[in-house]
């Protein structure tokens, strides 16, 4: 939920730099809602399940399905990386499509 707020607070602005600070802002001050989220597993223990991954001590889950987790989750977060990389050079080559270097590598000139 955190990620979609500041997707639509960017998406509220029209002026993109305008919009940009507003969500730097916005991340700064929600990630102090970041170790309340995590904590509160532990703060209101009836109203959720024990953490199934704990760093510290022995998790919940079994290993035949802690592994293949931890697995996907790595390859998420590559893919991820993956996907932001791409998008920066995307947005990079839009925001310099009138300069030389570009018209080279895209094979203009």
């Amino acid at each position: 939920f955190l990620y979609l707020g500041v997707v639509a607070l960017f998406e509220a602005y029209e002026n993109k730099a305008a919009a940009a600070k507003a969500c730097a802002v916005l991340s700064l001050v929600g990630t102090v809602n970041i170790p309340i989220i995590y904590k509160s597993v532990d703060w209101w223990y009836s109203l959720h399940q024990p953490a199934s991954i704990k760093f510290t001590g022995e998790s919940a889950i079994d290993a035949s399905m802690l592994y293949p987790l931890l697995l996907m989750i790595t390859a998420f977060y590559g893919l991820f990386a993956l996907v932001v990389m791409m998008n920066m050079r995307a947005d990079l080559v839009w925001h310099h499509r009138q300069s030389s270097w570009v018209r080279q590598w895209a094979g203009f000139e």
